[in-house]
């Protein structure tokens, strides 16, 4: 075919496609003819030419003014951009709002002059902020990403232009608005975007299937999503393709706690979890905002808090588990195992936990103990001498005075302890270690400053398992705990950790300073040894000296 023949050929083409074409333009955002909704061909004109085309396809009216735009970033980005081909250059002529809709030297005769775009319909020539473009979506790319359906299982009504190209036109059709925003497929419950994005277990999460009614409440900014209810609105509950707040990952909201809080500060989820981050001790999810990466490592990551490091909002679900088994909440959130290596998918709650609490000792203020170890994984490890029963139960059978529901066989799980003050079950205030009013983040009291009266309050988190009349009542053969609890007003803590004793059986790891910085327990005074010796079941010895006593040793019984 001659050069001359092709223009013809294309022209001979439009005229036979150019019906359809109008109907589906017709009266719609992209009728820009006089009055609209005409039906006249002058409406194809602001677009398309049938000689002279400035473009390289589509018989294209515009002069296409290079121009350099800003690209999309994110680390979880795994294709390489280049500033926009193909149809997005053809779309971004009039969305990038720098140039009028069409180039008045073609106009048929009598069409309207039309101002460039303004508000959400420009996008201008920063593209950070919206859902990246003109890269190549092939069998690779999925397979690298891990995450994408296979180009091949797309929807026929999803286009990728040239080779294999994702473009503005893959989403939407410009010549037809059979769905809002000119969209290819219906976008109600995430349609759209599961078309590419096959998040793992996303289907039957929480936000992909809750009827709340999606209110935004006042952490909302920008535009709201389209539909009434989360599941209706679905990836937009959250995200937002063009014009996010917060670029990476397509944010809809510019702080990263608002995101959460949007719907979980109590206007469209059940139970509002703002006011705990409030309390005396807290995750602070705001105190260092965007530091969390999807794909940062635990051992090199800076210290932050942040929501998804505990919830993966693709998979959450109300879903109840026994422990150790993550619950619902907690579902798809990366952990670290016993052993200290990485999971991209943790199946324990204790694995979550330890993803921050398990990989070097803690900074902030707290106890000073004998062993010194601050770093929970090796508090709880179950080659232990003994630990609390989280990672695996206890190692003996003979452990007496506890409540009912409880025995030798128990396992816990970290929130039976570090949970809401004010959570009850059945009640309205949430459950989870967002915040209490008891340090650090407990459910209950547990009184740790020495010396310190026995009361049920002072050790009610230790009374919630261990029976009080055991314990404040001297059996034969046994520990004189009433000696020392109730009589000294010697704090629980003293002798013993909560998470557990690397060295010595019964948790015991003496307590050098409480929380105040007061000396609690220090060396003998001749031998100089602070040490504990076990003597068989219910006898032992040690050394050291506490309240001004000296135990060089002291013996039970």
């Amino acid at each position: 075919m001659s050069e001359r023949a092709m223009p013809l050929a294309a022209a001979a083409a439009l005229a036979l496609w150019a019906p359809l074409a109008l109907a589906g333009v017709d009266s719609t955002p992209h009728d820009l003819s006089v009055g609209g909704g005409s039906g006249s061909r002058e409406m194809c004109t602001f677009c398309h030419t049938p000689h002279l085309g400035g473009g390289s396809r589509g018989l294209w009216s515009r002069d296409e003014t290079p121009r350099v735009y800003k690209l999309y970033e994110s680390s979880t980005l795994r294709s390489t951009l280049g500033q926009p081909t193909g149809t997005s250059r053809l779309c971004l002529a009039c969305h990038d709002g720098t140039t009028a809709p069409a180039n008045p030297g073609r106009l048929a005769r009598g069409a309207a002059r039309v101002a460039r775009l303004t508000g959400t319909g420009s996008l201008g020539t920063d593209l950070s902020d919206d859902h990246p473009i003109s890269f190549a979506y092939d069998s690779a790319l999925a397979l690298r990403q891990g995450q994408l359906a296979d180009p091949a299982a797309l929807p026929t009504g999803l286009h990728l232009d040239g080779a294999r190209q994702l473009q503005c036109t893959t989403c939407h059709d410009p010549h037809e608005q059979r769905y809002r925003k000119f969209l290819r497929l219906d976008d109600r419950g995430s349609a759209l975007c599961s078309a590419c994005h096959r998040q793992r277990n996303w289907p039957g999460s929480s936000h992909a299937t809750s009827r709340a009614r999606w209110t935004g409440g006042p952490a909302a900014s920008g535009s709201a999503p389209p539909y009434a209810t989360v599941q209706e609105n679905g990836c937009e509950s959250c995200h937002r393709p063009h014009g996010a707040a917060h670029p990476a990952r397509l944010l809809r909201e510019g702080r990263e706690g608002a995101v959460c809080m949007s719907c979980h500060g109590g206007t469209v989820a059940s139970r509002n979890l703002e006011p705990e981050f409030a309390k005396a001790s807290a995750h602070r999810i705001a105190a260092n905002e965007w530091t969390h990466d999807p794909r940062e490592d635990p051992a090199t990551m800076p210290r932050h808090v942040a929501c998804p490091d505990c919830h993966d909002p693709h998979q959450a679900t109300s879903a109840r588990s026994a422990a150790p088994l993550v619950p619902g909440t907690l579902r798809g959130a990366r952990g670290t195992t016993l052993s200290g290596g990485s999971l991209t998918e943790a199946a324990s709650e204790f694995e979550v936990c330890l993803r921050c609490h398990g990989i070097r000792d803690a900074t902030t203020a707290g106890l000073a103990r004998l062993d010194g170890v601050r770093n929970i994984r090796q508090r709880i490890a179950p080659n232990n001498a003994s630990y609390h029963p989280v990672a695996a139960t206890v190692r003996s059978g003979a452990l007496g005075g506890l409540e009912p529901g409880y025995s030798a066989a128990s396992l816990l799980y970290c929130t039976d302890c570090h949970n809401n003050d004010e959570w009850t079950p059945g009640a309205a205030r949430p459950r989870g270690p967002h915040g209490s009013r008891n340090s650090p983040i407990l459910e209950r009291n547990y009184e740790t400053n020495d010396p310190a009266a026995e009361s049920f309050q002072s050790y009610a988190l230790c009374y919630k398992c261990h029976n009080r009349d055991h314990l404040t009542h001297d059996l034969a053969k046994a520990f004189p705990h009433r000696k020392h609890v109730v009589d000294a007003q010697a704090p629980c803590a003293a002798c013993h950790d909560a998470h557990g004793s690397r060295q010595n059986p019964r948790l015991i790891d003496f307590l050098l300073r409480d929380r105040t910085g007061k000396a609690v327990v220090s060396p003998s005074q001749n031998q100089r040894r602070t040490e504990y010796l076990s003597l068989g079941p219910g006898r032992g010895q040690c050394y050291l000296t506490c309240h001004g006593r000296n135990h060089e040793p002291a013996s039970y019984p």
